[in-house]
């Protein structure tokens, strides 16, 4: 899993304020079902394949198993690296496909029975029903031992995905750019013109994530400036200017805030509203309030003084504490010599990433001949 984690996790998960709650929220109402290990499309169809083969064997946990662990290799002969799972460790990788990609196979129906658990896909089942939906695209011929075409999937497979998700996720952005296919380039969603095309409720989550991306990011900043000036004073010097570095973030994110920014319009309350009906439960009590009162600093603060800000740096300083407990860096001097230099500094993803991965090989299918 460590290796999963290092090559396709979005780092600004790291989650050091305690605002994940409200983050994932956000990318389920955006790109529901994802994950940030997501990579290509064609594990939405691959793991299924890999199961429906073993499940007529004599031990169908060990051939999934093994099926799933030969793919590996033929993937890697295929010559597309491009996230494959395993690249590094083989066969003897900890965490399979199967356990990163079995929940977005229930939510977009592709098991045909969301809440299907590994085993139960594996075990006959009762009255004959079928844990895959029906019209799933056959696996091609000599699979697992030949996968035709590696990563890159048939017209009618790309077909099939965008039908699973423009049934089970409409009026979501995910939906909107599965029919119209983002900029191969784009760094962030709102940052994407086909993505701001989308109309309705999504169009105002994606404003919403903009915005709380924007406030939010100042708060890491400040963060990670307290945590580079901790660092520089007890001695460490394996981060090279950490405290110059975050001076300098802070002063270009003043700049982007201050005209991109607007607190006097921007409706927290709303989104708070839309992420407790996505969750089916409230945000913590904590998380609210060190949001909302950040966001009563950054309305009455010089934005271009926010690095020497005292109260800034106290609301911070007080949210790590009451997230973190005894595992927070800046009272640890255990936990900060461990630093890395950036500690959820980055804009939140809200796996973009991972999502457009999929959304792109499903394009690139599309395109072919049928």
């Amino acid at each position: 899993m460590r290796e999963i984690i290092s090559l396709f996790a979005d780092r600004a998960s790291l989650d050091e304020l305690g605002i994940g709650t409200i983050r994932d929220a956000l990318s389920d109402l955006l790109f529901p079902g994802t994950s940030t290990l997501l990579t290509r499309a064609r594990y939405l169809l691959l793991v299924p394949w890999c199961y429906q083969r073993a499940a007529t064997s004599s031990d169908p946990v060990a051939k999934a198993d093994e099926y799933e662990r030969k793919l590996i290799s033929v993937l890697r002969d295929s010559g597309d690296f491009a996230g494959l799972l395993g690249m590094r460790a083989g066969a003897t990788l900890a965490n399979l496909p199967s356990t990163i990609y079995w929940g977005i196979l229930g939510r977009y129906g592709i098991l045909a029975a969301p809440g299907t658990s590994r085993a139960q896909a594996l075990a006959p089942a009762p009255n004959g029903l079928k844990p895959w939906h029906p019209t799933m695209p056959p696996a091609p011929e000599g699979f697992p031992s030949h996968v035709d075409g590696g990563f890159t999937l048939t017209r009618p497979e790309a077909e099939w995905l965008r039908d699973r998700i423009l049934a089970e996720a409409p009026a979501t952005l995910m939906s909107h750019l599965v029919t119209h296919e983002p900029d191969h380039d784009s760094d962030a969603f709102w940052r994407d013109p086909v993505a701001l095309a989308v109309p309705g409720g999504a169009r105002h989550l994606i404003d919403h994530a903009r915005s709380f991306t924007l406030a939010i990011r100042g708060a890491s900043l400040v963060y990670n400036l307290l945590l580079a000036e901790a660092y520089k004073k007890a001695g460490y010097t394996d981060v090279n200017e950490p405290v110059e570095h975050y001076r300098t973030e802070l002063t270009a994110w003043a700049t982007t805030a201050s005209t991109e920014l607007d607190l006097t319009t921007w409706d927290f309350d709303d989104l708070v509203m839309r992420v407790e009906l996505a969750r089916g439960a409230p945000i913590h009590a904590g998380t609210r309030l060190f949001v909302q009162q950040w966001l009563d600093l950054l309305r009455s603060a010089d934005l271009g003084a926010l690095a020497d800000n005292e109260n800034a740096r106290a609301a911070v300083a007080r949210r790590e504490r009451q997230h973190k407990g005894s595992q927070a860096r800046l009272t640890s001097p255990r936990k900060l010599a461990t630093w890395g230099g950036s500690s959820g500094a980055t804009e939140l993803g809200y796996r973009w990433n991972a999502a457009r991965r999929i959304l792109l090989d499903i394009h690139q299918g599309l395109r072919r001949d049928a």
